[in-house]
């Protein structure tokens, strides 16, 4: 079969770092880019997108938003319609930051003996998938031994060779043998694992592995696995059919843990190790409870996004009013002992749940608790509890959406930004935060409103955005909720937000007049 030569080069990096890699014809463009990623010593679960400028075309994962300006072409498409000898494109994954490659088809082959993909050739060491730019990397380079960045082009071969379908059994210790050293690492310090910190990678991988693969250790880390995550594993699992991009965000916690790796055909990819390990704790039994501690972990999730702080009988309250199977405080109670050590959303405090980072300023705990004292808990709906725990507790609405429109049309933002950009604005509405704590937000991700006209659009838009914001200070209800139900009173945190007009004090808070700042060029 035949096959093409790329040459992929992170744009911007002097010295180049590029690797030469060999790929079979008529793989997907999903395909490649866990290709892609493997030969970088990436785990392929970051959003990507292939662009050909020239032809105003682009291939996008489901998570990158589309711009009118280009076509799209779906990622389960073959890349030989595309590719062809001498052509260039380009390559975006955004791991931490924005990772660009120029990528240069130099041959086509006709007659390819292997039929999995291959690096031919390096330039570069790994560069971590958590750094966000190639400045950090430099620093992570002057900063650590180099020995553990060092590329073995061997173990990522094997890798690509395992990606391919029918290329044999995949073992965990190949898999850990592609990870750099800090990965390994973070996987076991998220299993709590001791006395890593000087042993070398080899003997690190080693025991590592043989950590996580016991029953005692395994058993209360999957235990914590929600539903939509046990689905998408157990479909990986038995190979009946490629996870959809939703599916494949599921898997962030069981990635975390070690226990699957990125694939070309289902997106991730399981070792004959952690399928035997599972099965032996697979029971009916484990299945009841693992459920039945994920249901208890959705509604924690969703009164700690809307309240913050939440006494135990509010979340004994909303999860009768909903479950069949009635929660007392006893398990509730188990449950968070059994969740906290992976999934540390809440501490209990002081007969509260409350929000992990909130718990460690006694100060801002006991504000809130003050400013929050005789407003009555919003109890959301079921709907409402599935959509926070499905997305780390964030909650879209109409509001968000319009702001979302007016970003992409009226300031050209990135279609990769809008998720990140509206994910913040509400954190920030949420706790209270007014127009221009949401600019400065804005400013520090890039984002300037340069006219008035932009600034008034985008105040109104703000105005109606909060007052449609489920509110921790008013314990889930909206500002407009508080009017109409006549607690207004009872929370001192309405403010409105004011237009602004030309000879007001600029937002941005210069001291200037707004029209000799920020409106100057209106």
């Amino acid at each position: 079969m035949g096959a093409y030569q790329l040459k992929i080069t992170i744009k911007g990096s002097k010295p180049p770092i590029w690797r030469r890699i060999l790929i079979p014809e008529g793989i997907t463009f999903e395909t490649l880019h866990h290709m892609i990623q493997a030969s970088l010593c990436w785990s392929g679960q970051y959003p990507y997108q292939f662009e050909f400028r020239s032809e105003k075309v682009r291939v996008a994962s489901d998570k990158v938003e589309h711009s009118v300006k280009y076509q799209y072409l779906p990622v389960s498409g073959t890349i030989d319609g595309q590719l062809s000898k001498d052509t260039k494109f380009t390559y975006v994954s955004f791991n931490a930051g924005s990772w660009e490659f120029v990528v240069l088809t130099e041959d086509y082959i006709e007659e390819c003996q292997d039929n999995s993909a291959k690096v031919m050739k390096y330039k570069g060491n790994i560069i971590p998938e958590t750094c966000s730019s190639l400045e950090e990397y430099a620093g992570l380079i002057d900063a650590s031994a180099v020995k553990e960045l060092e590329y073995d082009i061997e173990a990522v071969n094997l890798r690509l060779d395992q990606m391919t379908e029918g290329s044999g059994d995949i073992h965990i210790s190949d898999i850990f043998d592609c990870y750099d050293r800090n990965s390994i690492l973070e996987i076991a310090k998220r299993h709590h694992m001791s006395g890593t910190s000087k042993l070398k990678k080899e003997e690190l991988v080693h025991k590592t592995i043989s950590y996580i693969l016991d029953e005692k250790i395994m058993k209360p880390y999957f235990l914590c696995v929600r539903d939509c995550e046990m689905e998408a594993f157990e479909k990986i699992m038995s190979g009946s059919g490629q996870l959809s991009q939703l599916e494949s965000e599921s898997m962030d916690y069981i990635y975390a843990g070690g226990y699957v790796t990125s694939g070309s055909n289902h997106c991730f990819l399981i070792s004959e190790e952690v399928i035997k390990a599972y099965k032996t704790i697979n029971t009916a039994e484990f299945q009841a409870e693992r459920s039945r501690l994920s249901r208890i972990g959705d509604y924690l999730c969703a009164a700690n996004s809307l309240y913050a702080i939440t006494p135990p009988s509010v979340v004994l309250e909303t999860f009768n009013k909903y479950e069949e199977k009635k929660l007392t405080l006893e398990e509730l109670l188990r449950a968070y002992e059994c969740l906290r050590p992976y999934r540390c959303m809440v501490t209990y405090i002081d007969g509260n749940f409350a929000d992990a980072a909130l718990s460690s300023e006694q100060k801002g705990y006991t504000t809130l608790l003050r400013t929050q004292k005789k407003v009555p808990y919003y109890i959301p709906t079921e709907q409402e509890i599935r959509f926070m725990s499905d997305n780390s507790g964030f909650l879209m609405n109409e509001q968000l959406n319009r702001l979302s429109q007016f970003l992409t049309s009226e300031l050209s933002v990135p279609d990769e930004m809008i998720p990140l950009i509206l994910r913040q604005v509400q954190a920030e509405l949420s706790l209270g935060g007014q127009l221009q704590d949401v600019i400065n937000d804005l400013e520090a991700a890039g984002v300037l409103l340069e006219t008035s006209e932009h600034m008034e659009m985008f105040a109104s838009i703000i105005t109606d955005t909060w007052n449609h914001t489920r509110m921790v200070q008013n314990r889930g209800h909206k500002p407009y909720e508080m009017v109409m139900k006549g607690l207004e009173e009872v929370s001192a945190q309405r403010k409105n937000i004011q237009k602004i007009y030309p000879n007001d004090a600029c937002p941005c808070g210069s001291g200037k007049k707004y029209k000799k700042c920020c409106g100057k060029n209106a």
